[in-house]
Formats: structure tokens, C-alpha cells, sequence
């Protein structure tokens, strides 16, 4: 009986061999090709490293990737690393957010034999994407007002009463919708508590300045009663302006809209002191104006508010789930807007920041460097993207937004 099992261990052993031998052949093939994989995607990392620095490199390169591309960073160059890998990378504006670029990036092991692939969604923190951006406390408190299509900002607190919409992002409280709580907190739908806000976007007033001085004088009423300028050293007072030009006003004291017939201005209004709109400030603007695509992200407290804008009868989703869950755009949808007194871009910069009403709307951006209050009689601020995007501002802040590794195809042509 000995030897019989000695027999049969001898069998097992000899069947077993060539199973064995073939699992540690196996193995090294499997350790070789992890090693080959994992060098592939150390080489797409790479690329997305050179892409983000190739954006940082100056301000022109992320205005550049818009609507254009960069020589090098279109799937038109191979890169070679130190060990041999090579990697090649593509830069491309958002389909639908003009404040992020797509970076995607392949890479390849030296030998060629395995490719990782990655794509990366960038965000400039320095951009302009909200309706009402301020340094300190946003004031929503008036009967009458609202702010539309856009968020609201602030570094400090946001009192949104008994609001339903658009978004608030405030890095301390959200009042009463955060129920006083002093940490973080959100519905995650339309408030966020204690939120990490980014710093205020940097304007480029030089840029702004030398545009308002160039320009020379304004019409009658706008900043002056007679020889009013784009360029002002003190206050400014508006009173029957009318300038649809889409010039800049710089003014280095305060400005105040009072009241005046047809009042309209379509540009860019920088006031380094307080910004003031008084009762009956005599708006005057009426046009169809432009829906931003996204600006149904403002209304998942509010959906049938939102519908006042872009009802389902004209192709809107029902409900906000489902625009939510089919990536919801509204493409060339307009909205006649009445009593606007700006369309453009707004920048205030004294200590109250912006102050009154004014029965009036602004279809724009309003930035604020220290409060926005909108409390005293009726007003509206809507959101244009479009106006954002034209922004001038200094440098960029690159975050990233998403990241997810896709299929590895290298690209044809290289």
C-alpha cells in the first residue's frame, strides 16, 4: 500500500506540473503586462500635468482653448518621456460651460504594447458664473425682488428670506434656510452653508480704464447733466441715459441712478465707490433676452417658476429630475425682459457696495467687492452668460471638476 501511494503522489505530481508550470509562466506574463499598464497610465498622468501647466502658462492660453486649439495640445504631437514612454494630449472647450476645459491625455508604455487613457474636466475658480457675486453679506430681503438664471455668491452670509431660488453659495450662513447651523451644511439642491467659496474673481480694471478712457465723452446725462465721460474722477450721477454702445464706464467715486426718462445701458459699468439705483430710475430696456442654457440648475426648489421662462410646451422637461437626469440644455430659448437699466457687466467696489432698487431690472453680472443689498423696492437681476464669459479678468485658478479613465484609443495619425 506504500507503494501505491507513493505511485499515485508521483501521478498527481507529474499531472500537476505542467499546471503549475503554466500558472508561473502566467504570472510573469501578468506581472510584466500590469507593470507595461501601470507605466501607460504614469505616461497619460503626464500629459494631464503638461495640459494644466500649459493653461497656467498665461491668461491667453485658457481664452485661446475657447473656441480654438494649441499647437501640441490637439492629439497633433507625441511626447517622449525619460524611460521611453510617450503620451499625446488633447485640449477642448466645454460643450456647454464656458468656465472648463477637457483634457484628455493617452499614454503608452515604451515598448508600445499597452495604452491607459485619461479625461479630465478643468475648472477656472477666477470666472465670473454667477448672477450676484459679494466680498461680505448678500441682502435678498425686499418683497419684490429677485435674482433669476444665475447664482448668488458671498463670502460672508447670505440673507435669502423665504426664498425658493436660484442657488445660494455663502461661506457662512444661508438665513433661515440653514436653521443657523455655523458648519457646514446644504439641501443639495438650492443652498449651500459654510461653503468653500473661492476668492473674488480678479478684474482687470487697467484693461477696464484705459478701455473708458480711449472712449472719451458720453452722451448727455449718462454720469453728468452735459460733457459727461466714460472716464470719471468722482461721482457720477445717470439720470435719462441712454447708450447702447457696449462701452465701458469707469468711475472712481460713486455712482447713482436716479430718476430720468429712458434710461438703458448696454456695456460695462465699473464704480470703485457705492452703487446706487433710487426709486423710478426711469428703465427703459426691452428686448428678448437670451435664456442661458443652464439656468434651470437655479429652480430644483422651484421647478414651476422655472417654467415661466421655458415651458414644456417649447421642449422643457416636466419636472427637474428630469432635466437633471437628461443633462437638461435650453438651446436658443429667449425671454422678453422689461424695465432693464443694464445689460452688461457690474462692478462695485465701496464699502456699501450696491445699495436701493430702483424699480429696475439688470441682465448681466453684478460683482460686489464688499455687500449687495436689494431691499428697497423692487428689482431683478437676471443672469447672462454670455456677458460672463466676456469678463476681463486676471489669470486663472485651475481646479479640477471630474476625472474618470476611458476606453485606451490612441489617436490616428500619430
Amino acid at each position: 500500500m506504500a507503494m501505491t501511494m507513493v505511485i499515485v503522489i508521483m501521478l498527481f505530481l507529474l499531472l500537476m506540473f505542467p499546471v503549475m508550470n503554466m500558472f508561473v509562466q502566467n504570472e510573469g506574463k501578468w506581472s510584466v503586462k500590469e507593470k507595461k499598464a501601470t507605466a501607460a497610465f504614469h505616461m497619460a498622468e503626464a500629459g494631464v500635468d503638461r495640459a494644466r501647466w500649459k493653461l497656467l502658462e498665461n491668461d491667453d492660453m485658457w481664452t485661446i482653448t475657447s473656441t480654438g486649439t494649441l499647437a501640441g495640445y490637439h492629439f497633433d504631437k507625441v511626447y517622449t518621456a525619460e524611460d521611453g514612454g510617450t503620451y499625446a494630449i488633447n485640449i477642448t472647450s466645454h460643450p456647454t460651460d464656458p468656465d472648463k476645459r477637457i483634457v484628455e491625455s493617452v499614454g503608452r508604455d515604451k515598448t508600445r504594447a499597452q495604452a491607459r487613457r485619461i479625461k479630465q474636466v478643468l475648472l477656472n475658480g477666477n470666472a465670473a458664473d454667477f448672477a450676484t457675486r459679494a466680498s461680505n453679506l448678500v441682502s435678498n430681503t425686499g418683497g419684490n425682488d429677485h435674482i433669476e438664471w444665475g447664482s448668488v455668491v458671498s463670502g460672508n452670509s447670505i440673507d435669502a428670506t423665504a426664498r425658493t431660488f436660484p442657488r445660494y453659495y455663502s461661506a457662512g450662513h444661508v438665513t433661515p434656510q440653514d436653521g443657523g447651523s455655523t458648519t457646514s451644511n446644504t439641501d443639495n439642491v438650492y443652498w449651500w452653508s459654510y461653503y468653500a467659496i473661492p476668492p473674488l474673481p480678479n478684474i482687470k480694471f487697467s484693461s477696464y480704464l484705459a478701455s473708458a478712457t480711449a472712449s472719451g465723452a458720453a452722451p448727455t446725462g449718462c454720469g453728468n447733466a452735459k460733457a459727461s465721460t466714460y472716464y470719471r474722477v468722482g461721482n457720477a450721477t445717470f439720470s435719462g441715459c441712454n447708450d447702447i454702445t457696449n462701452k465701458t464706464y469707469y468711475i472712481t467715486g460713486d455712482a447713482t441712478f436716479s430718476a430720468g426718462s429712458s434710461q438703458f445701458i448696454r456695456g460695462t459699468v465699473i464704480v470703485l465707490g457705492d452703487l446706487a439705483f433710487g426709486g423710478a430710475a426711469g428703465a427703459a430696456g426691452k428686448y428678448a433676452a437670451r435664456l442661458p442654457s443652464e439656468a434651470w440648475k437655479e429652480y430644483g426648489n422651484n421647478w414651476a417658476h422655472y417654467l415661466t421662462f421655458d415651458p414644456v410646451v417649447s421642449g422643457a422637461p416636466a419636472t427637474y429630475a428630469a432635466a437633471l437626469s437628461s443633462n437638461y440644455l435650453a438651446a436658443n430659448k429667449t425671454y422678453t425682459l422689461d424695465n432693464v437699466i443694464i445689460h452688461g457687466f457690474i462692478y462695485t467696489g465701496g464699502d456699501q457696495g450696491l445699495v436701493g432698487g430702483g424699480n429696475c431690472n439688470i441682465n448681466g453680472v453684478l460683482m460686489s467687492a464688499h455687500d449687495a443689498t436689494m431691499g428697497t423696492s423692487t428689482m431683478g437681476i437676471y443672469y447672462d452668460d454670455q456677458v460672463a464669459t466676456g469678463i476681463l479678468l486676471q489669470g486663472v485658478d485651475i481646479v479640477s471638476d471630474s476625472w474618470y479613465e476611458v476606453p485606451p484609443v490612441w489617436p490616428a495619425g500619430l
